[in-house]
């Protein structure tokens, strides 16, 4: 009897850890409203991603910049060594 009063308690033990584990899981569970907000985060971070329209336009802006830039350097360092001599 005493045996089995023992193992009874040794049993009830185990389950109450096994109770407060599970709790503990519960507790860290993600709720339906968390993942719907993570889910329009998501959803706004790729609204902004840079499309291959996007880089090519930037591309097509920078060389022209480059190109005038150059130009205009040119133009500037040819004027000046016109008026040094």
């Amino acid at each position: 009897m005493i045996k089995l009063e023992l193992a009874v308690e040794k049993i009830l033990e185990r389950l109450f850890a096994v109770e407060r584990d599970l709790a503990v899981i519960r507790s860290n569970y993600t709720t339906k409203d968390q993942l719907a907000e993570v889910q329009r985060d998501v959803a706004v971070i790729r609204s902004n991603y840079v499309t291959k329209e996007d880089l090519a336009a930037l591309e097509v802006r920078l060389i022209k910049w480059f190109i005038g830039t150059a130009v205009t350097l040119a133009g500037i360092v040819f004027a000046a060594g016109k008026w040094i001599h």
